[in-house]
């Protein structure tokens, strides 16, 4: 059988954001690595919007705003609308073919492109009479001068539109983020003042698309905005790609086309290649093609989502499907194709000193360790140093060094990320309480000897490359005698080579299982966010932080810190009626705005929303489980004393409260300040 280069594995490579895949332009050929358009729910609005568009000059909206960060689709996403408007309108290509030249015809990109009828082949009618022009603002962040003020040119353009007074009204696009909107409502009010339309009109879409408290509850509508139906904006950056509607996800879309059978069990690529068996890409490619696998994979990513309140974008999710399938170009020690790197490791593999890095770094893409490389493996530094010092046997030698030094390459973009936000998920961390659990019995079997772990029937099934691994740190332990004078350093390698099986396995076996650390608490938590009844549940822990009975809150605490839960060292107290908590489930999304995944709840009365992140639910649910509110974590302490203080200034300047007795201030354990009604001074007295 030959050694084949699969050209798929170099194209996979571009899909990094860091790669030709990062940055994406509109008509701009190569600059989408998928090489075609992900219909996603704002792509079909903008298709439905241009059909409309085409059929009536009145139809409104006709500017629009697409929000968010580098990343989130926003160029793909006018890059189709224009092209439906182009079919729409009858124009047979002419426009496409305008855009094309405009955007693409030299090095650097313009930062806004106007058409008129008169731009395009055979002045075509349609377009004069529906959009009559259009404005295409592609990066609102950039400046056509080196020197200029890219807040200040949106403005302008805004103003052009409030003043054109044309009929049809332009057809305008613009991407931006907010910070430059912030930026232009600045320079609205200095240059136009507080009560201009354009201010007016760049706050609403500020509200419109904020991911603030607004967001939680009483957002203005986006599409369009109620206060100009002309204007519409869509934040892209707080509905998930990981979810759709029946599992038809953006992630599912990608991972499909990257593991597609066609691009890989092929004669001449992968079916006849002689390291098939070895390769961790083909590998990658098969159990990423089966749904289970996929789906469980797909689970994971937005559980760790929800964890971390980081939504993936589009530049992510392409460099995570390279980064799992095949890898990064650093990976391959300067081998002009990832395949010729793995005939290399895979001739080069076997049981033995020389072939233990080999096979750990064919072990290291496989997808399930590679979604969590670089973390929770070496046993750290202090003991790496003082297992490494004078060790002999080569075997272990090598291993041990690898381990420690397992976090190199972590400064790329994709694996920072998932270093970041999904090492809180790893399988190897989570010990299940339950004896039957199957990464309780890894750890319990490797515990023992790694000969009794690799002999255990693992399900899903260990690759012939992961067995191999075990079988070099089985022959790593057998070079050390627990009762040889080195006993104490005998038995920590042995530890570290034990753990190290374990890590293996246990991510193998986690990650294609969808078994992780935390797994129950993200699971409840993602079933809660639309629930009403499961919100409900988990905020009842609350309460008995704000009071079981009735508030009480110390007056002089300290805004954060950890206070103590008995009551005889509160100085001075404020005494209240016992707040009521509402639980609002995060939206659903609706024709004029997005969904979004942060469930909220208020106290009764204050008229504010806190955001219910997975770090307060947790908090909640570690308190139900008699975790104290001292030992939680700071932010989340400051989170609950935030609700904490704003409550009691609504009870300290509600005067009826005091009058009739609902509300008073203890001092000490002896004295209470009273009010006997609205126009007495306050009095102090004995209790």
């Amino acid at each position: 059988m030959p050694l084949n280069l699969n050209p798929r594995t170099k194209q996979l490579l571009e899909w990094h954001g860091h790669d030709r895949g990062g940055v994406h332009v509109p008509f701009q050929a190569g600059s989408n690595p998928l090489g075609e358009t992900i219909p996603t729910s704002l792509v079909l609005r903008l298709r439905q919007l241009a059909a409309s568009i085409a059929a009536n000059a009145n139809h409104e909206p006709r500017w629009i705003f697409l929000v968010g960060g580098p990343g989130n689709g926003k160029s793909e996403t006018v890059q189709d609308f224009l092209s439906y408007l182009d079919t729409s309108l009858g124009l047979g290509g002419t426009l496409s073919a305008y855009l094309t030249q405009c955007f693409g015809g030299g090095p650097i990109v313009p930062r806004k492109v106007e058409v008129q009828a008169s731009d395009l082949a055979g002045n075509p009618k349609a377009f004069a009479e529906n959009v009559g022009r259009l404005i295409v603002v592609q990066d609102a962040t950039a400046s056509e001068d080196p020197m200029g003020n890219a807040a200040r040119e949106l403005a302008e353009d805004i103003v052009d539109l409030l003043t054109a007074g044309t009929n049809p009204s332009p057809v305008f696009l613009a991407c931006a983020n907010r910070g430059l909107l912030s930026r232009a409502l600045r320079e609205a009010y200095i240059n136009w003042g507080g009560d201009a339309n354009l201010t007016k009109l760049i706050v609403d879409l500020i509200r419109a698309s904020s991911l603030g408290t607004e967001a939680l509850g009483g957002r203005p509508t986006c599409w369009p905005l109620s206060s100009n139906a002309r204007v519409a904006c869509w934040p892209l950056d707080l509905e998930s790609l990981l979810v759709g509607p029946d599992g038809a996800t953006v992630f599912d879309h990608l991972f499909t086309k990257g593991s597609a059978e066609p691009e890989w069990e092929l004669a001449g690529r992968c079916l006849d290649c002689n390291a098939r068996e070895l390769c961790p890409f083909r590998q990658n490619a098969e159990w990423l093609r089966a749904p289970h696998f996929r789906e469980n994979l797909r689970t994971t990513i937005r559980r760790g989502e929800l964890a971390s309140g980081q939504r993936w974008n589009f530049r992510d999710l392409f460099s995570l499907v390279a980064e799992l399938i095949v890898g990064q170009w650093s990976d391959f020690e300067g081998n002009d194709h990832p395949c010729a790197w793995v005939h290399k490791n895979a001739q080069l593999a076997s049981v033995s000193a020389s072939g233990a890095i080999p096979v750990i770094g064919l072990v290291d893409h496989l997808y399930p360790h590679a979604l969590f490389r670089g973390v929770h493996l070496s046993p750290g530094d202090e003991v790496c140093h003082a297992l490494l010092d004078g060790m002999s046997q080569p075997i272990s030698r090598q291993v041990v060094e690898r381990t420690c030094n397992d976090a190199e390459g972590m400064s790329t973009p994709i694996r920072a990320k998932l270093a970041k936000e999904l090492q809180a998920l790893d399988p190897a961390i989570f010990s299940p309480t339950e004896a039957s659990d199957p990464l309780r019995l890894v750890e319990d079997h490797f515990s023992q000897s790694i000969e009794l772990g690799k002999a255990q029937g693992w399900q899903p099934n260990l690759t012939k490359t992961e067995l191999l691994l075990l079988d070099i740190l089985d022959k790593a332990e057998h070079e050390w005698d627990l009762l040889s004078r080195d006993s104490t350093r005998a038995m920590r390698s042995i530890q570290v080579l034990r753990r190290t099986a374990a890590v293996f396995v246990k991510r193998s076996v986690g990650v294609r299982s969808g078994n992780h650390a935390m797994k129950d608490y993200l699971a409840d938590y993602e079933a809660s966010l639309r629930d009403i009844v499961k919100l409900r549940q988990a905020t009842t822990a609350l309460q008995p932080l704000l009071g079981k009975n009735g508030f009480r809150f110390n007056v002089v605490e300290s805004f954060g810190q950890p206070q103590a839960e008995s009551k005889s060292e509160r100085l001075v107290t404020l005494e209240g009626e016992k707040p009521g908590i509402v639980a609002h489930p995060a939206p659903d999304a609706t024709p004029q705005s997005p969904s979004h995944d942060i469930p909220s709840f208020e106290i009764t009365g204050t008229g504010y929303r806190m955001p219910l992140t997975f770090d307060f639910y947790l908090a909640l649910r570690l308190r139900q489980e008699g975790c104290a509110g001292s030992s939680l974590p700071a932010s989340v302490r400051a989170a609950i004393d935030r609700v904490r203080h704003r409550f009691a200034g609504k009870q300290f300047r509600d005067l009826a409260l005091f009058v009739d007795g609902r509300a008073r201030v203890i001092i000490g354990d002896h004295f209470v300040i009273s009010v006997s009604d609205k126009s007495s001074e306050p009095t102090v007295s004995k209790i």
